[in-house]
């Protein structure tokens, strides 16, 4: 394991929504991604940031990449399980679903 890494979340940010996990890849310490979860009404919104490295070395959030709604606190923890394994490819599926199709698997 690396050294530990620091990331600064705006406060208004974590006032609505749990941090689920950070993923960082060896291929660029300078990016990671953050994993943040809210409740709206029923549904559980999964929301997927981009973090970048300041001249600090600390990690500040810098835009929203996409958001996943799931029905269930299952389904959402085996998503972000799956998260760091899913393809390039695979992403682009689930960001653009066929009409009709189940949304995260």
């Amino acid at each position: 394991m690396g050294a530990e890494r620091i990331v600064v979340f705006p406060d208004e940010l974590l006032e609505r929504m749990q941090l689920e996990t950070t993923i960082f890849t060896p291929a660029n310490d300078a990016v990671g991604f953050a994993a943040l979860s809210e409740e709206v009404g029923l549904t559980l919104i999964l929301r997927l940031y981009q973090l970048v490295m300041d001249e600090d070395n600390i990690y500040d959030p810098i835009q929203e990449l996409a958001a996943f709604s799931f029905e269930s606190r299952i389904e959402l923890d085996q998503f972000i399980n799956r998260l760091p394994e899913i393809t390039g490819l695979e992403m682009l599926t689930i960001l653009n679903p066929l009409p009709g199709a189940s949304s995260v698997s």
